[in-house]
């Protein structure tokens, strides 16, 4: 199973990142845009683990949350404003920035659950961690009249939200198959499932 730790986010966080997506479309020529029910914030990507491993990524979470003695700096609040792009290799990343209050809050959240995981001998891969809060909007976006250097040309509301827990999920590959005239073509949805939930 392939696993990753995130910051969830309620049902109207969703709508209005789903509602911004309709003006920043307008300055695309393509792109593969975030479904609303996968909209979150990644805290640590770890990746393929076995079944055994579980209670060990639970207790990385909860050790996480006692050491940081989250529930003491409660409300702990969010807000995604603003765009930027990261290249990765053959494509390029459009992702929504989120600022915090208390400030770097999530950057010491990665930090120690990177330390708890090697605590309980789960290590992960670093190139995979380079920490910078974000909320990704599409994959291989491709802009139209723009370039990715005047991405702040393209505004949506600023959209604040409450963070209250670190949430373990799963990232299930759904594949439907469809068979026609014209042979087979293969559908790939990504779910995201939530495993468990440390709370502040």
């Amino acid at each position: 199973m392939r696993v990753f730790y995130a910051v969830k986010f309620a049902d109207y966080v969703k709508q209005a990142l789903t509602d911004s997506l309709e003006e920043i479309r307008k300055h695309t020529l393509r792109g593969s845009f975030t479904a609303r029910d996968n909209f979150h914030i990644t805290l640590v990507f770890v990746g393929e683990c076995e079944v055994s491993e579980l209670d060990s990524l639970r207790k990385a979470a909860a050790e996480t949350v006692k050491k940081l003695d989250l529930s003491k700096i409660l409300p702990i609040k969010g807000t995604i404003d603003g765009l930027g792009t990261f290249a990765r290799p053959g494509e390029e990343l459009l992702w929504a920035g989120v600022k915090t209050n208390p400030e770097n809050i999530l950057g010491n959240i990665n930090k120690t659950l990177l330390g708890e995981l090697s605590n309980c001998g789960i290590n992960v891969k670093e190139e995979h961690n380079k920490f910078s809060p974000h909320v990704t909007i599409a994959r291989k976006v491709e802009f139209w009249r723009i370039s990715s250097k005047d991405i702040n040309q393209i505004k949506f509301p600023p959209i604040n939200f409450n963070i209250n827990a670190i949430t373990l999920m799963e990232s299930i590959q759904d594949v439907t198959v469809v068979k026609d005239s014209g042979g087979e073509r293969r559908y790939t949805k990504i779910i995201y499932k939530p495993l468990y939930e440390s709370k502040f």
